[in-house]
């Protein structure tokens, strides 16, 4: 793929096309933006277009040996940085451990000595960072010489998140370049071209709010996570106290599953994260439901995002005000924010599950 084939970041594309077009393509960059905005597939084609012998109207020609490499995943001057790189360091007991930030490890083994070595096919070297925002202050401190002034003409692209989890010292060294959302009816005809029905796609354009990526990802899993989300809501609203136990081991066991297919569609990842991922979307669709459900209570239906369970979403209304509706999207937040902490994930759900039943909206 090449830059001109990047949609709906034309803001992004012309910013690299530009900088390269008047030779001023940065050493250092940051590309931020959600999950499946299309920040590692535009860092490929801005690779391919940096490692070209022969590059045209701004873009890799497609035919040369750099080219063809990059094109085969076979290239010796592009190298794609992540965590889970640990488990291929020579200590044993580096490769034993959980891949939860992005450690010095990583950074110094297979980019700060391989940036010094001099490129092979072409007249530069690329690597581009992963989960950026999951480099610890150890990592950044690290890096930051390399981000001033990478030797052998190399460039270094970290993909971001959260821009905030970047020290100052690191986003100064780098040119930021922001990633936007996509529309939902971009990400519509995208998911119905691959065969999704238009009733679902709709869904996971509003649930992932413009990620193409994870909208895409989200239809592949199996079983049917948009069959698993119409069930969720439906339990949800009939739960009463006595199944807040039952509910979210049925929640745990059916993120488990959903963790297994994803992992074959992203092998390279980390089972924990994907687990992790998985159970977040779970509180992603309560979020949507409590505010499709404010939405209900002020007589509007405008983009709700559960618009294929109508009656779920004024039951929800009807049991809940906006202020309490308001208070339990916090909770699913916190949630959240518990998941990714690993905070005993086996009870996340019941602590949702029975803060609900606080608030009033399961009954006894």
């Amino acid at each position: 793929m090449n830059l001109s084939d990047i949609f709906c970041q034309n803001k992004a594309v012309n910013t690299l096309q530009r900088a390269f077009a008047g030779g001023k393509s940065a050493h250092a960059y940051i590309f931020e933006g959600t999950d499946g905005v299309g920040k590692y597939t535009t860092a490929i084609a801005f690779a391919k277009l940096l490692l070209c012998k022969s590059p045209a109207n701004n873009d890799g020609c497609g035919k040369c040996p750099s080219c063809l490499a990059l094109d085969s995943d076979t290239h010796p001057d592009f190298h794609h940085i992540y965590k889970e790189l640990i488990q291929l360091n020579s200590d044993s007991q580096k490769r034993k451990r959980q891949a939860i930030d992005l450690p010095i490890d990583v950074i110094r083994d297979f980019l700060i000595a391989k940036v010094q070595l001099k490129p092979t096919l072409s007249a530069s070297k690329i690597f581009i960072v992963s989960e950026a925002e999951k480099l610890n202050p150890e990592s950044q401190n690290a890096l930051l010489k390399t981000l001033e002034e990478p030797p052998n003409g190399s460039f270094v692209i970290l993909l971001c998140t959260k821009l905030d989890n970047l020290l100052p010292t690191t986003r100064s060294r780098c040119q930021i370049v922001h990633f936007g959302p996509l529309s939902d009816e971009k990400i519509i005809e995208k998911l119905s071209a691959s065969g999704v029905n238009k009733q679902e796609a709709k869904f996971w354009a509003r649930l992932t709010g413009g990620s193409l990526g994870q909208a895409l990802i989200f239809t592949k899993l199996e079983p049917s996570f948009y069959e698993i989300k119409k069930e969720f809501l439906v339990r949800f609203c009939k739960s009463e106290l006595a199944d807040v136990v039952d509910f979210a081991q049925w929640i745990n066991s059916t993120a488990s599953q959903l963790t297994a297919s994803w992992q074959k569609i992203k092998p390279d990842s980390s089972k924990a994260d994907l687990g992790r991922g998985a159970k977040k979307v779970f509180a992603a669709i309560a979020i949507s439901a409590f505010a499709d459900a404010m939405k209900a209570s002020a007589g509007s239906d405008e983009k709700m995002t559960n618009f294929d369970q109508p009656g779920q979403i004024k039951t929800l209304a009807a049991r809940f005000s906006p202020q309490d509706c308001a208070e339990m999207v916090e909770k699913c937040y916190e949630t959240i924010r518990f998941i990714d902490a690993s905070v005993n994930e086996k009870l996340v759900f019941e602590h949702l599950l029975l803060n609900c039943a606080d608030s009033g909206i399961i009954k006894n």
